[in-house]
């Protein structure tokens, strides 16, 4: 009897406890794969390296958008929409490159920064820009690719569920290094 006695008494004791601390929002353990890549090379005017734990699959089939693919990236639900185009001078670079500017930079509304980094491969002869969108906007990142010459490629991440960005920042960063693996292994046909 004076064990439940004494349970009851501390029992209530410790409901006048006022002094409580919501517990943060939790986010769902993330499992990273072992970093391994593969190389994609079809009948397009391109080829490059991408993630084993990754799969292409066409955009569409429309003569505009030839040689548009998608790199699904299964175990975290986000896309790399990469699109194609050729070009014959350079005002028609220009053009695809204004384009590609725009759309980075219609994201700032929503971003707190756009940080731009060249990238520059001798062997290849390729450049371009990557575009990291800082903040909670639609895609995390940009980029393109060029010759210079005739060929223009173009990619954008997306995650395929609304996300917030503390949330996906290590996924982002992990992902990010496989965009920069496709970037400097692209090489031109």
């Amino acid at each position: 009897m004076r064990v439940v006695l004494i349970l009851f008494v501390l029992m209530l004791g410790s409901c006048k406890n006022n002094n409580y601390t919501p517990k943060p929002h939790g986010y769902p353990r993330v499992y990273y794969p072992v970093k391994s890549y593969q190389l994609f090379d079809t009948n397009a005017p391109f080829s490059f390296l991408y993630p084993t734990y990754a799969t292409i699959s066409v955009h569409d089939e429309r003569d505009w958008q030839k040689y548009w693919y998608n790199i699904n990236y299964l175990p975290f639900d986000a896309t790399l929409h990469l699109s194609y185009k050729s070009f014959k001078n350079r005002s028609q670079f220009d053009s695809l490159f204004d384009d590609t500017r725009k759309l980075a930079y219609k994201h700032t509304i929503k971003a707190d920064e756009i940080e731009e980094t060249e990238v520059h491969n001798n062997i290849t002869g390729t450049s371009g820009i990557i575009y990291d969108l800082k903040g909670n906007t639609a895609t995390n990142l940009n980029f393109y690719i060029s010759d210079g010459k005739n060929h223009f490629l173009r990619g954008a991440l997306y995650f395929n569920s609304k996300t917030t960005n503390d949330s996906i920042l290590p996924v982002f960063n992990f992902l990010r290094k496989d965009v920069v693996k496709l970037i400097e292994s692209a090489k031109w046909k």
